[in-house]
């Protein structure tokens, strides 16, 4: 029956068929096995850092209202003005001899001197903008970076508006600028310092570092102007996070020296490329009226046209408001900073 093998071809073909079934079966049992337990291993690890991060804003949102309050966390949740992206490198365009050294200066800043959306926060929220208690505005225009060969029309726009500023000025030894860091102190404006030097990478390698640039630039605007400046705003701002140092040291150095620091609560974003005169009056007249203790960030140098032209509109707009006077930074003045030793 079986003469020409048939019978013998087809029974182990027949096994071979049964093999492979049972072999496809163990495997699809395993891989029904396997793939819901990796789908569980990865679906409970990323439980996992979700609840870290979760734990995490707990935390951070108890500090927050342990140290504000919640009406200061509401306060922050506002949308944020046009501001200065902190990952943005600043470019000079003027090709003068004064422009190539701050080009120098801007090179170094990272960390631009106007917040982005994640420190926006830190600025509504910073120490110094309770509200007064004589029902005043007070509004602090404030000028980084100087000086410059825009600080004449600066004082300038301030002596026809009879206005008084705060200037944080920079050390720059050049001849021509010793009578406009005296026409500063002799207007009644607030000589305050930034920084002798203004490089990051030197300023804040070390404590020594920053102390050492800190006493030249104090002594050198004593000798030049008579005025032994208490007065400081760190570059980038209080908030930095280009510091090498941790800035509680420095905020720490600065109080047993007996010098203030302030920081801003008003950004202007007159150090982005292409703004114009009407943006940065916009941004700073959308800040203003937020605070009843504003401070408003401005840049001193060569390339800032755009300041210069909306100064006089800016101060215009500020006299306006009920209640709202324009005055210097003096001792009295309640500072605007970003962190300080309690934080």
């Amino acid at each position: 029956m079986y003469e020409n093998g048939e019978g013998t071809g087809t029974g182990a073909d027949r096994a071979k068929r049964i093999r492979f079934l049972r072999k496809v079966i163990l495997f699809s049992i395993a891989a029904a096995c396997l793939v819901p337990t990796c789908i569980c291993l990865i679906l409970a690890i990323k439980i996992d850092r979700v609840n870290k991060t979760l734990d995490e804003a707990k935390e951070e949102l108890s500090w927050y209202e342990e140290k504000y309050g919640d009406s200061a966390l509401a306060q922050g949740k506002g949308d944020d003005p046009p501001l200065e992206n902190n990952d943005t490198e600043i470019v000079r365009k003027d090709t003068s001899s004064e422009a190539s050294s701050e080009t120098d200066i801007a090179e170094t800043e990272e960390i631009a001197d106007n917040p982005d959306e994640k420190t926006q926060d830190i600025l509504n929220n910073a120490e110094g903008n309770e509200p007064v208690t004589d029902g005043m505005r007070r509004v602090y225009i404030t000028f980084d970076d100087g000086p410059s060969s825009k600080t004449g029309e600066i004082l300038d726009i301030l002596k026809e508006n009879n206005v008084k500023a705060t200037f944080f000025v920079t050390g720059k030894e050049d001849s021509k600028y010793a009578d406009v860091y005296k026409r500063i102190v002799e207007e009644g404006h607030t000589l305050g310092m930034h920084s002798y030097s203004h490089r990051y990478s030197e300023l804040y390698e070390s404590l020594t570092s920053f102390q050492t640039d800190l006493h030249k630039l104090q002594t050198f605007l004593y000798e030049t102007t008579g005025i032994w400046s208490t007065y400081y705003r760190f570059p980038g701002g209080s908030s930095n996070t280009v510091s090498k140092v941790n800035m509680k040291e420095l905020i720490n150095y600065l109080e047993l020296e007996n010098i203030t620091y302030y920081d801003w609560n008003v950004a202007s974003g007159d150090d982005r490329d292409g703004i114009t005169s009407d943006m940065i009056v916009t941004n700073v007249m959308t800040g203003v009226p937020k605070f009843e203790n504003s401070i408003i960030l401005l840049h001193d140098a060569s390339d800032k046209q755009a300041t210069i032209d909306a100064l006089p509109e800016i101060i215009r707009q500020v006299q306006e408001l009920d209640n709202t006077v324009i005055v210097p930074v003096t001792e009295d003045t309640l500072p605007v900073q970003h962190i300080s030793n309690s934080q």
